[in-house]
Formats: C-alpha cells, structure tokens, sequence
C-alpha cells in the first residue's frame, strides 16, 4: 500500500520534479572532476522512469579512457544484497529453509559451543561467525594475492569459536555472505558465478553484470580503481580476489536501475520473498535492528528508504538506496575509494527530494541526568584500559584519572579524549556512547557501547609493561600454526621485538603492553607460557601457534 503524502509535501515534489530537466547543472556541480582524473556514474529514477544517467572522468587513467555509461565499475558489498536474494531465490523453489542450520549446508562449518547459526542469521549479520579479513592478515595474504572461495572458507570454517550467540548481537561481517555463497553453489548444483549469471543477472536483464570469478577474465569495459595520495592517482584495484558471495560483482548504473526495478515486480509476483528480504531482523532479546537480508535500513529527510553500501580500498565507491514512500532510487559509483562519499551523494539527493517536516517523530532531548559522585567513589574507576581488539576492531587503550572532580579519560601519550558523565549504577557516558564498568571482579572492567545492538568493546584494567633486553630475548623463536601452515618468526635486534612473516620479507616491531602481550600492528599478540613459565607459543586473533 502506497503511504499518501500531504497536499503540500505533494505539490512540492511535482514542482521539484517538473524542474527536473534544469538540474543537470546542479549535479554537474556536485560531480565536478578535473582533466584525467578518476570519475563517477550515476542514476536517479523515480517509478520506472530514469530523471537522470551521467558520467564523469576517466575509467582507465593509463589509456584516457573516459567513462561512459556501458563502464563497468565493481561494487563492492552491494553484491551482498544478490547473494541474499539467491538465498531466498533457492528457498522459494523449496530447496532449502533459512530457518536451517548454516551447517547442514557447509561442509567442515563447526557446530559451535555458543550455538549453531541458522541460514537467516547470516543473512542478517547476526551469526557471531569471525571477520575473516584480519584472519587473511595473519596468513600474510594482502590485497595483491589470489585470494579464492576455498581459501577463504579454509580460514572461516578453521575458526572454531564464535564472537557471540547467534542472535545475541549484530555484527557485520564478509564471512557471513561467504559462507552463503558456497550454499549456493551446494544447493543449486552451479558455480556461484554462473548461478549468478543465469538465474539472477539475466532474468532481471542485467546484461553487464558480472561475478568476477578469475583474474584472468576479460572483462569489457572495466574501470580501473585508484587511491589519491596528496596530488597523485595509484592504481590500487583488487584484481586477485576471486572468492564469492560478498563482492566481486561489477556492473553500471543501468543494470543497478534493472535490478531495482525487477525487485519492484519481485514485490507483486514473490511477495513473501520480498518482505523477507526486506523486514527489518530483529535479535534474541527483541530490538530491531537496521538491516534485513542484504539490506540496509536508513532515514534521510524524514523519508524511510533502504538499500546498500560499497566501499573497496581497492579504489571503488558505491552507494544504492531506495525511498519506497517516494519511489525514487539513486546510485553512483566511482572509481576512485573515498570515506567522504556520502556527503556527496546526499547533495545530489537532496536536488531531488525536499525535507519532510510532517513526519517528524518526537525524540528525546538527548540530555542526560548526571548523577553527582564523590571523590572517593569516583577514583574507583581510575586505571590503565587495553581493549584487545578483536576481528573487527584494532587494539585500544586509555587511562581514566580523577581531574577537578571530574573522570577524564586519557590517550596513553596523556591527551584528553573526554570527559566522563556519571548516571549512576556504575554507568557512564562516553561522550554520546554509554560505558557499563565492572567493580567486583578480579580485574576491573568496563564496557564500551559503540551501538545497543551490536557486541560491546570490553576494555579490561592493566598495567603497563616494559622490559630489558635480556627479558625481550625470552620471546625469540619461531612459531607455526598448522591449520594454516603460516609460521612467524620472533628475534631480537637492537633491543627491539620484531615479527618476521612471510619468510623473512616483512618485518614489524611489536610494543610491550603488559606482561605477554604486545602491540602487533594494532592487534594484540599474546605468549602463551607452560606450567615451569616457559613460552610455548603465541595467540593473535584467536589464531594459535606452537613454538617450534
């Protein structure tokens, strides 16, 4: 059912539409790019009818090959969402149940302690199945190796212990729709690129799309992705990344408008499959979460819309998102990577669709009651915090000190970060972020929400470590882990731990947090020692290796 809009909210849209053809300008404006230089293809559409197609700047900066509108650009995670549909593509023809176990699917997926995941809560990102990115990383595997489906599963299925219950949290991760793909290929009886061929890409008409499979193939019309360093373009284009599910789909503004369009007819002929796709997922303890399956959730202008995100530090920026009370999708996708993107995609919505100031929901102030504590109670929460990291997220410290009455937390280098809001029950605000510590363990704690939904940081109480030469020689030797047959090799060189990888060919210096673990490149390396205190082998990541 389409929502009516007010009279005025109406008017206003039919003026802005009616002026649509004066905009080319406007958006020129936004999409602005100097001679030979990385560029931009973008859409915009409103029912089936497409407002605008433009493009910008170069595909290919060694042959000043402009873009066109037949460019084909790699997308990035937006490939998520046909993977999701695949998904529900295969249940709808009976073949499986999202309801299911992921493992009765997956050959060597272990059945985990915390519970097994289901099909939907890998679709939903609530698996609490590992990133297997920094596992990559470990493997001293970089964005200019092959990396295929079969070493990418090796890794995630490797991992025997999930981050959290599945369904306790969100958290996003490339493995979830990894592990999808290869479902895909189980059930259908096809390789995930051909599935994707003849029973996603070309029913819906998607004529250049296509799931890289080899970095060998050719494929016509491809741009090329860069990063800008100060002045200067590099190419920096993930040629070697092959696997499936997550990625590795290139296509052009056009084909994303088919696709949206042929979601549309999905609606009316697989309604079932649509609403699942697109409800929002909801965690064991009942919160709603912004995400569906391979879709995101987002407000803009006070408009509800939905759609995807890709970013690839490979050099390629993409963005799709929908507003079904409107019905109007934009796309743009770049050749060049870009964190800011966003704000130049919402000038360009914003050319096309005006405020609404009659959907406004009342919301809370924002302010928070600041309970008033003691000195003495307040320097109970004084000390030295190391968040470990984890696959997701780098290692993190700070120290919290009692200054003019007030908590401030600290960098190490003694910077002020914030300022520290009491609630009361032990519960703080972290500028806009709550904290939650933990007094009456062994260790003091404290738990940092970056969102309610989603696996808190656990910044843990230690206490600094340095060390004399003498000790640092303790942890030389060399180290192999034989699941991934990847081995590390630890020596000593004017006075300094260094992590030897990949035989020899890189090095990085590991700095000595507190007894046993060390910076390693920003994630945590922890020595393991035997009952005479001897060191017998070291952890990152959850990845052991045995000294050897």
């Amino acid at each position: 059912m389409i929502k009516k809009l007010t009279a005025f909210t109406f008017l206003t849209l039919l003026s802005t539409f009616g002026f649509c053809q004066n905009l080319d300008a406007e958006v020129d404006k936004i999409y602005q790019v100097e001679d030979n230089t990385p560029g931009f293809s973008i859409i915009v559409s409103k029912g089936e009818e497409i407002l605008v197609e433009k493009q910008y700047g170069i595909s290919n900066l060694d042959y000043d090959i402009p873009i066109t509108n037949k460019t084909v650009f790699d997308i990035g995670s937006i490939a998520k969402q046909f993977t999701a549909y695949a998904i529900l593509l295969l249940e709808e023809q009976g073949k499986l149940s999202i309801k299911e176990p992921a493992y009765k699917y997956i050959n060597n997926l272990p059945q985990y302690q915390k519970g097994n995941p289901t099909i939907e809560q890998l679709l939903n990102q609530t698996s609490g199945i590992k990133e297997v990115d920094g596992i990559a990383g470990i493997a001293d595997l970089t964005k200019n190796d092959l990396l295929t489906q079969s070493q990418m599963m090796n890794f995630i299925t490797k991992m025997t212990s999930l981050n959290f219950k599945p369904g306790e949290y969100f958290q996003y991760t490339n493995s979830n729709y990894i592990l999808l793909a290869d479902i895909v290929t189980k059930v259908s009886g096809k390789s995930f690129a051909n599935f994707m061929q003849e029973d996603v890409f070309e029913p819906f008409g998607m004529e250049n799309t296509i799931k890289k499979s080899s970095t060998y193939t050719i494929i016509k019309n491809r741009a090329i992705g860069y990063v800008k360093d100060e002045d200067n373009f590099y190419k920096s284009h993930l040629h070697a990344f092959v696997y499936d599910g997550d990625g590795q789909v290139l296509t052009t503004p056009k084909d994303m408008f088919k696709w949206h369009i042929g979601l549309q007819k999905i609606k009316n002929q697989h309604s079932e499959l649509y609403k699942k796709m697109h409800t929002k997922a909801k965690l064991n303890n009942g919160n709603t979460i912004d995400y569906g399956l391979g879709v995101e959730f987002e407000t803009y202008n006070n408009y509800q819309a939905f759609g995807f995100d890709g970013m690839i530090l490979g050099g390629f920026v993409s963005k799709y998102l929908y507003f079904p009370e409107l019905d109007m999708m934009f796309f743009t996708t770049q050749n060049t990577f870009d964190s800011d993107f966003e704000d130049q995609f919402f000038k360009l919505v914003d050319l096309y669709i005006p405020k609404n100031n009659f959907n406004n929901e009342t919301k809370n102030s924002g302010k928070v009651k600041k309970v008033k504590l003691s000195k003495k109670e307040l320097k109970l929460y004084e000390g030295s915090y190391l968040f470990a990291g984890s696959d997701v997220e780098t290692i993190k410290t700070n120290t919290i000190q009692l200054k003019n009455d007030e908590l401030t937390v600290l960098t190490t280098d003694g910077v002020e970060i914030t300022r520290l809001k009491s609630m009361g029950n032990n519960q703080f605000m972290f500028n806009d972020k709550l904290v939650v510590f933990d007094l009456e363990s062994n260790k003091k704690s404290y738990k940092y929400y970056d969102s309610e939904n989603q696996l808190p940081w656990l910044f843990k109480e230690y206490n600094p470590t340095t060390y004399n030469e003498k000790e640092l020689k303790e942890f030389e030797g060399q180290y192999f882990n034989a699941d991934f047959q990847i081995s590390k090799k630890i020596k000593l060189i004017d006075g300094k731990l260094f992590v030897f990888s990949r035989n020899g060919a890189w090095k990085n210096e590991i700095i000595p947090l507190e007894k046993d673990a060390f910076d390693y490149s920003s994630d945590l390396i922890t020595f393991l020692r035997d009952n005479n205190n001897s060191i017998v082998g070291l952890k990152i990541i959850d990845v052991l290796f045995k000294k050897i």
